[in-house]
């Protein structure tokens, strides 16, 4: 009775396995054809094993994806160990680690700990080259938003700063920390730690909307993205989804491989709450936590990425294209659990548009500037309905109002947004060019 009981256990476990991956192929499958996205792959685990692993389009279970921020988790551990070794103090002044570190403000110093928990007001970053060193050493020429700790705000330009800090404490560039750290410890041998172009034929082309001044609907055609090499600290590391879930296996069971439990304790802990969003999460070191659940999104040029963990069950997701992996790993979770995913609804947002509101002395500013910045290739300024407004379409939809500061710049976004906007090349009276925190745009003709 036993052995039958054992073996009905084992049939229905079959079983669960196959419903869910018959799921995933049904829902990617849908997102490929409606073409929101060129290539996916998603995995489902448990604290022990991988459930489920599903690709599609042109890549294989072994192809890599561009990981994007999932990546400063990575730099968390990293830092933590050499927290753990002596070779870093959290607390301290930053420029004791770093001593040209140099940004205005006038507020207290930043510390590693604001760094890794984004809360040192710095900008989200520039990224006006890919090599990291110079946007940290850029920061100079920018201020900080709030006094360091006080509040939430998503600093790319920050983690890079730890990834100097952790070459410097080291000697070896962080690349290889990463790989020697991590990567080496739990086997992760389908995953690299930067993006270089031997590593091309192994990776997952990465897709863009072929027009990058309006939102992408529903038909609008993807291409190939622009490449870009990366060996920093904010996001460099490429996975397969297999890997990514033993990653994310190790982060819900705090695997000893990587940190002392007291490093992990730290590392989960609910640092600051996410105030800048809606979420009303909290950031740990690296990582989102909330109750029970832990992760990071990562988005880079043309990719997407999730890695969440709810409990017993992770689910980890990535799209080339405009799909959101957010929402594939929703629907992982659903069908983990036997319910149906929600059904996937194109969000059609208006393109921006200027209605001529406003005083007279806005129509200097209002328009349309382009850069060659991969990251971020134009935005708008427009006034709608009476507020002056920022926005881009590229990459997804972003609309911030603008607030006159006295020395003649705009404050992007909330009251202690550290993003700047101002103007100069003036000619009759309107601005040829534009300034979005320290990266020049220009002003374009459509």
């Amino acid at each position: 009775m036993q052995d039958q009981a054992s073996s009905v256990r084992r049939m229905r476990a079959v079983q669960v396995r196959e419903d869910l991956v018959a799921g995933l192929d049904a829902y990617a499958g849908e997102l490929i054809e409606r073409g929101a996205a060129g290539a996916i792959a998603v995995a489902v685990t448990d604290r022990e094993r991988t459930v489920a692993l599903r690709t599609h389009g042109p890549v294989e279970d072994s192809t890599m994806f561009q990981i994007g921020s999932i990546g400063k988790s990575f730099t968390a551990i990293v830092t933590l160990q050499l927290v753990e070794e002596g070779l870093l103090d959290l607390r301290a002044p930053l420029t004791d680690a770093l001593p040209w570190f140099s940004v205005g403000g006038g507020h207290a110093p930043i510390t590693l700990h604001h760094l890794l928990t984004h809360s040192a007001g710095l900008i989200r970053g520039s990224e006006v080259a890919t090599g990291s060193t110079y946007d940290v050493v850029a920061l100079a020429e920018t201020e900080t938003g709030f006094e360091p700790g006080a509040h939430f705000w998503y600093s790319n330009v920050g983690y890079r700063a730890i990834g100097l800090v952790l070459e410097r404490a080291t000697g070896t560039p962080y690349p290889q920390l990463v790989r020697e750290r991590v990567l080496d410890r739990l086997g992760m041998r389908e995953s690299e730690p930067w993006i270089v172009p031997e590593m091309r034929p192994r990776l997952a082309q990465c897709m863009v909307p072929a027009f990058d001044d309006r939102p992408w609907n529903v038909g609008d055609t993807l291409v190939p993205a622009t490449w870009i090499d990366s060996a920093e600290a904010d996001g460099c590391v490429c996975s397969s989804a297999g890997d990514l879930a033993a990653y994310l296996r190790a982060l819900m069971t705090r695997d000893e491989r990587l940190l002392s439990p007291r490093s992990w304790d730290a590392m989960l802990a609910p640092q600051v709450r996410d105030d800048e969003g809606e979420s009303g999460n909290h950031y740990g070191y690296g990582l989102e936590v909330a109750d029970g659940e832990l992760g990071h999104s990562g988005g880079m040029i043309g990719t997407s990425s999730m890695m969440w963990a709810r409990g017993d069950i992770g689910a980890v997701a990535m799209a080339t294209g405009i799909m959101s992996a957010e929402e594939i790993t929703g629907a992982a979770f659903a069908l983990a659990r036997g319910a149906s995913p929600k059904p996937y609804v194109a969000e059609a947002k208006p393109a921006m548009s200027d209605d001529g509101s406003g005083p007279p002395e806005w129509r200097g500013v209002v328009g349309h500037y382009r850069s060659h910045n991969a990251w971020l290739t134009n935005f708008r300024v427009t006034a709608d309905g009476g507020v002056l407004r920022w926005g881009t379409d590229h990459l997804g939809s972003h609309r911030e109002p603008l607030t006159p500061l006295r020395d003649g710049r705009y404050r992007v976004g909330k009251e202690w947004s550290p993003e700047r906007l101002w103007f100069d090349s003036v000619i009759d009276g309107v601005a040829q060019r534009a300034w979005y925190s320290g990266a020049a745009f220009h002003r374009t003709f459509r």
